[in-house]
This record gives structure tokens, sequence and C-alpha cells, in this order.
């Protein structure tokens, strides 16, 4: 993290480097302070217009049938974070027509672990080639891709106006569906942000490392300074024991709670289990495979929990929560 060290004993805070201020312990440079409170004023009737039609189309996005969402995000790569939303969205096809959104736009790979090969992905809609709907690739029976680009570098930093486009075209086939997976790329940057924000619930997947705990710890920390009331749930993976799990998943909860105001419910200790490399090797959602096994048997644990947090909850629109996150 350089300014954060999530470590047994808690947490330190260096001095911020020069040029720099604190926002509720958050550091911003004096540049990115002054252009988060200078919000200016229109000038023109043109300048006007163009806000109140943004307001507009985002009051249209609402759909009347809304797919419940969910985000699987992790601060740092490598911890099997799209094995869980592979394994994941598998398991609710089985439930009802499901869209698995592969939200690692610029290097994509969610396809691998489904086996398949679409023919177009998010480049080819973003690009004009293909409307959304046309880009949606059959996994198996209930479950849809929309695959991500593969070595993209422009697609991990998309600017407004095609992030406005995605979220359109997400918005023509989202009643579609009764659920959507986002398997969000690793990380902190303004996507992976804006996609974790705009779904019903937030899957934070890490491991027992001091170095996972520390990324997921600081990814909570920027969700939640954006969108207080982001619906973040932990899934605690390669867990030795479901001692090991607990205890870690207390430590980084001991800590959100006394300098972030509160703490994720741990909604699963996925056990380290062979049967992970198999799957990924064999290009297949690990929960596919009928051998029963501790790790699957989790799995499809966590897949009921997920639909009792949709539950106690209720759903929205993604595609329009979208929207207004890349606005805001």
């Amino acid at each position: 993290m350089g300014y954060l060290d999530l470590l047994p004993g808690g947490i330190r805070s260096p001095a911020l480097p020069t040029g720099f201020i604190s926002l509720g312990s958050i550091p911003l440079s004096w540049e990115a302070t002054r252009r988060l409170f200078s919000l200016r004023r229109p000038e023109t009737a043109q300048e006007s217009g163009f806000v109140w039609r943004r307001a507009a189309r985002r009051t249209s996005l609402a759909p009347t049938c809304r797919a419940k969402s969910v985000c699987v995000v992790s601060g740092k790569g490598g911890t099997g974070k799209s094995m869980i939303a592979a394994s994941l969205s598998s398991l609710l096809a089985r439930r009802g027509p499901t869209l698995l959104l592969d939200a690692d736009l610029g290097v994509g790979n969610a396809h691998i672990l489904q086996g398949v090969s679409p023919r177009h992905t998010v480049a080819d809609v973003l690009a004009g080639k293909t409307e959304l709907a046309k880009a949606l690739h059959p996994c198996r029976p209930n479950l849809d891709l929309l695959a991500g680009g593969s070595g993209l570098a422009h697609l991990a930093h998309l600017e407004g106006a095609d992030m406005d486009r995605l979220s359109m075209g997400l918005r023509s086939v989202e009643n579609r569906y009764d659920f959507m997976v986002v398997d969000s790329a690793a990380g902190l940057s303004g996507q992976t942000l804006a996609f974790a924000a705009a779904c019903d619930l937030i899957l934070v997947v890490t491991t027992p490392a001091v170095t996972a705990l520390t990324d997921a710890y600081a990814f909570m920390k920027v969700l939640w300074s954006r969108c207080p009331d982001g619906r973040v749930r932990l899934v605690l993976n390669r867990v030795q024991n479901r001692d090991q799990g607990i205890e870690a998943a207390e430590r980084l909860c001991n800590v959100t709670q006394r300098f972030l105001g509160q703490a994720p419910e741990c909604l699963a200790y996925l056990p380290e289990h062979t049967s992970a490399f198999e799957a990924t090797q064999e290009r297949r959602p690990l929960v596919e495979d009928e051998t029963s096994n501790p790790l699957v048997e989790e799995m499809k644990q966590l897949e009921r929990l997920v639909e009792e947090q949709w539950a106690a909850s209720g759903s929205r629109s993604m595609a329009a929560q979208l929207a207004q996150h890349l606005f805001a």
C-alpha cells in the first residue's frame, strides 16, 4: 500500500508526502483537492442544456425488471477472484438466467474459466463494431458472458463516453437476466470502483496473507469514501482451516471498524484444495465437476448466502447505478 501497512499489531500511517493533505485519512494532492471541491457552474445555455440532458439520461436508465447484481473484487491479483466469479455465476445459472460480465476490460480472462472463445468482446462494442446484445456469448444453459478485451491497455482506463456506451448497452439487456455477476479487475482503478459501487452486493475476496489483507482494507477504504452505503461482504479464500480464516477475518474487521467506522460480514471461508487448480487447467468452473469436495460445498453455501443477502436488501438497476457513478 505504501502509506498503509496492515500488520498483526495494527496499522501505522507515516507522515503524508509534501504537497498532500488528508481528507478523512485519505491523502490527496492539492491539485486533486482543488478539482474535488471546484464545482463549476454552467456558463452558457448550451452547457446548462448538456447538464439537463445528462440528468434526464440517468433517469431513463431505470429498467422495469432488475437483475440482482454482485461484484466480485479483490485489492490485488492472485486471490482466486475469477475462480469464485466463474463458480458463482455457474451456480446462479441453475436458478435463472445469468450474465457474467468480465469487467477486467483490458485483460479479461473470464472466458478461459468458462472454456469458450467468444467471437466478440467488449472492445468490439466500444469500437462500434457490434451491439452489446450481439456480443453476448452463451457458456451453458442460462449463462451468458460478456467477455473483456485481451491485452488492450486503453480499455483499462476508459473515458466517460465509452463507459456511457457500455452502461447504455447493459441497460438494453439487463432485463433478460435474473442475476448478474461482475468479475472485476483487481486494484483500485476508477472503473473497478464504479462497477463495485453500482452492484447490489460487493464480495471482497482476500486470503490470510498479510499483503492480501492490506490490499482488501485499502479497497474498502477507498470504496466507502466514495460510496458509504456500498454493501461489502468478505470471502476468505485459500484458508488452511476454518480457524485460520476466522482469525484473518477478525483481524481485518477489527481494523476496518476502528479506522473506517464499519466492518463487513464474512460470508465464506473457502479451503485450499487442488480442485481449484485442476478446474482452471481444464478451463471450467470449479462447481461443474460432479465430484463433491469441501471447496465445492463451501462455494454452494456461498451462493445460497449471496441470495439471502439479496433477499434482505432488494435490488436496483446495475446499469443505471453505473451511469450515476460514472457521471457523479
